[in-house]
C-alpha cells in the first residue's frame, strides 16, 4: 500500500512494557501452576495487503541505494552499552558440564551428514542475515543483498540466484531482513522481507509465496506498507507458521530510533496461497522486547509466541485462531526462568576486535508441538556468550526441571548466534520433542584456540540438557575486521529446519538442515548449510 501514513495515526498502545521483576526468586524448576486468562492485546489496524502479482524471478537487478545495519535494540541503546560493558568486565570461568557431576561434555552429537557452501555476499552489505529452510528436493536460502538461491537437496548444487531486487521487481531501496519458510503441509514456500523506507510515510514490506513446492518456479508476490506513525522503522520481522496463517512478528521504532512497540498478525494461508488478497488484524503487543513467532508442528489453534527481556521472566503470547476474522492475541503471564543478562561480545584470536553476539533477544522462530514451546537465546554464562534453550510448557507457564540447558562448543568457548528446532519423533505424551537440532557460530582464544566456525549438535530428550562439542562445518582461516568498528557486526540470525522427506537409512523427523554465517577473510563473508541427524 501506498497510503500515507500521517493519516493513519496508529492508536496509543494498550500494554505497558513488560515488568520483569527481579525480586521474586524463581528458578527455572518452578512448580506448575494454573495458566492465567492474560490480557487481551489490542488490533489497532485492519490491514489489507496489495493485489497479488503472479511472477517467475529471474536476474540480478541491484537497488539504487545500498545500506546495511544491525537489527535496533528493543533496549535503550545507553542501557544495552552498561550491559554490555558489565558483561566483559569478568573474567570469562570455564561454562557448565565441566566440572562437578554433570557429565554432558561426553555426549555424542547427532552425527554431521555433510555440507555445502551457501550463499556469500564479498562486499559491502553486512551482516548477511542468512536464513534458510528445507523442502521435499530443495533448500531455500535468503541473504541480505545477494537475495535467493535455491540449492539441490541431493548434492547442493546451485540451481537459482535471483536478487530480491530483481525478485520484487522494486529497486527503490535496499531490501532487508529477509526470511523463509517451507509449509509442509500445504507444500508452499513463503519468503518475506522488508525494504528501507523511501520517505518518512513509505516503507514497503514484502510477501512471496510459490505457487507449488518446486521453489524455482512461480510465485505470488504481495506487499503493504506498515500503517504506523510517520517516520516509524518497521523492523526484524519473523516469520512463523499456525495450521491457518502465516505469522509475521516486528519491532517498530520511532524517527529517533527509540523502540516504541511490537507487532504480530497473521496472514490467511486460504488467501495467501491462492493468489487472493487478504485481510489481517495488525496487533500491537507493547514493548514487549522482540518476540519470536512459532512453528506450530500440530492442528493446535493456539499459537504461542516468546520474548526475552533481561531478567529472571520470558514473555509469553497466545494467539489464537490466526488467520480468520475472530483472531485473538492474549498476553499471558510472565514464564519463570533463571535470571539472566545480555551476553558480553564474542573474542578473536589475533585481534581485540570482537564479534556481535546480540542482546539476548530470541532471534528465530520456535517449535511448537503441543503444550511445548521450544526457543534458544544467547546469555552471559560464567563470563561468556553461551546459547541456552528453553522447553516452556504452555499449560502450565513454566520451563519444567529438565527442560533448559546451554549449548557450546567448549568450556572455554565463546558461542553465540543460535538457532534450535524441535521433532517430534521419539517423543512422548508429557513430552512431545523427542529430537532437537541446533546451529551455532563459536570461536575460541584460549585452549586450543580457533577462530570464527560454523557449529551443528542436537539431543534426544532423554539426553543431558547440556549440548556440547557438536559438528564442524568450516573454521576460518583469520579473524573478521572488515571495518573500523572495535565491535564487528555478525548473523543476526541463523535456522535449523526438519528435512520433510526421508531415506532409507532416515526417517521423516530424524534429520535436520542448518544453515549459518561463515567467514571466508577478514572482510567477506558466506555461509555455509549442513546436514545432521540420528540416522542408522
Amino acid at each position: 500500500m501506498t497510503t500515507s501514513r500521517r493519516a493513519r495515526r496508529v492508536v496509543p498502545a494498550m500494554l505497558a512494557a513488560l515488568v520483569l521483576s527481579l525480586g521474586a526468586a524463581q528458578a527455572t524448576g518452578a512448580a506448575a501452576r494454573p495458566r492465567a486468562e492474560g490480557k487481551p492485546v489490542p488490533a489497532t489496524h485492519t490491514v489489507h495487503l496489495s493485489k497479488p502479482k503472479l511472477v517467475t524471478p529471474t536476474g540480478n537487478a541491484m537497488p539504487k541505494v545500498l545500506k546495511s545495519q544491525g537489527p535496533l535494540p528493543t533496549i535503550p541503546r545507553k542501557k544495552l552499552a552498561e550491559l554490555k560493558a558489565e558483561a566483559a568486565k569478568h573474567p570469562a570461568k570455564h561454562g557448565p558440564g565441566q566440572t562437578g557431576g554433570n557429565r554432558a561434555w561426553k555426549l555424542a552429537p547427532p552425527p554431521s551428514q555433510g555440507s555445502f557452501e551457501g550463499l556469500g555476499e564479498p562486499c559491502c552489505i553486512r551482516p548477511p542475515d542468512t536464513h534458510g529452510a528445507v523442502g521435499l528436493g530443495h533448500f531455500v536460502q535468503v541473504v541480505n543483498g545477494t537475495g535467493f538461491g535455491v540449492f539441490r537437496k541431493s548434492d547442493g548444487a546451485l540451481l537459482k540466484k535471483v536478487s530480491f531486487a530483481s525478485f520484487f521487481k522494486y529497486t527503490a531501496q535496499t531490501i532487508f531482513d529477509p526470511r523463509v519458510v517451507y509449509d509442509k503441509k500445504s507444500n508452499r514456500w513463503v519468503i518475506s522481507a522488508a525494504a528501507f523506507p523511501e520517505n518518512s510515510t513509505v516503507q514497503k514490506v514484502f510477501f512471496a509465496v510459490s505457487t507449488t513446492s518446486d521453489p524455482t518456479g512461480s510465485f505470488f508476490v504481495y506487499t503493504f506498507d506498515p500503517p504506523e506513525n510517520a517516520g516509524d522503522f518497521y523492523d526484524f520481522p519473523q516469520l512463523g507458521l499456525s495450521p491457518d496463517a502465516v505469522i509475521v512478528t516486528a519491532n517498530i521504532f520511532d524517527s529517533a530510533e527509540n523502540y516504541v512497540r511490537s507487532r504480530a498478525f497473521g496472514l490467511a494461508k486460504a488467501d495467501l496461497y491462492n493468489g487472493r488478497i487478504t485481510n489481517y488484524p495488525y496487533f500491537s503487543l507493547g514493548k514487549a522486547g522482540t518476540v519470536a513467532p512459532p512453528l506450530v508442528e500440530d492442528n493446535n489453534t493456539n499459537a504461542f509466541l516468546v520474548a526475552a527481556g533481561t531478567s529472571n521472566q520470558l514473555g509469553l503470547f497466545r494467539a489464537t485462531n490466526l488467520g480468520h476474522s475472530n483472531a485473538t492475541i492474549v498476553q499471558q503471564a510472565g514464564v519463570p526462568v533463571a535470571a539472566y543478562t545480555v551476553p558480553p561480545n564474542a573474542r578473536q584470536p589475533g585481534t581485540n576486535n570482537l564479534l556481535d553476539s546480540a542482546d539476548a533477544r530470541f532471534q528465530n522462530a520456535s517449535s511448537q508441538i503441543g503444550n511445548q514451546l521450544l526457543n534458544v537465546h544467547t546469555i552471559n554464562s560464567g563470563g561468556l556468550p553461551r546459547p541456552k534453550w528453553y522447553q516452556i510448557n504452555t499449560s502450565t507457564g513454566t520451563v519444567p526441571s529438565g527442560r533448559s540447558g546451554f549449548v557450546y562448543e567448549s568450556g572455554t568457548s565463546d558461542d553465540f548466534n543460535p538457532s534450535v528446532a524441535g521433532s517430534s519423533v521419539g517423543g512422548t505424551t508429557t513430552n512431545p520433542i523427542g529430537r532437537m537440532f541446533f546451529t551455532w557460530s563459536s570461536t575460541n582464544v584460549t585452549s586450543t584456540p580457533h577462530q570464527v566456525r560454523v557449529k551443528s549438535g542436537g539431543r534426544l530428550a532423554t539426553d543431558p540438557v547440556n549440548v556440547v562439542g557438536g559438528n564442524t562445518y568450516s573454521t576460518a582461516s583469520t579473524f573478521y575486521d572488515p571495518s573500523s568498528d572495535t565491535v564487528e557486526r555478525w548473523g543476526d540470525y541463523s535456522a535449523v529446519t526438519i528435512d520433510p522427506s526421508s531415506t532409507s537409512t532416515c526417517p521423516v523427523g530424524n534429520r535436520a538442515y542448518v544453515v549459518n554465517e561463515r567467514q571466508i577473510s577478514t572482510t567477506s563473508w558466506g555461509s555455509r548449510i549442513g546436514r545432521l541427524g540420528f540416522c542408522s
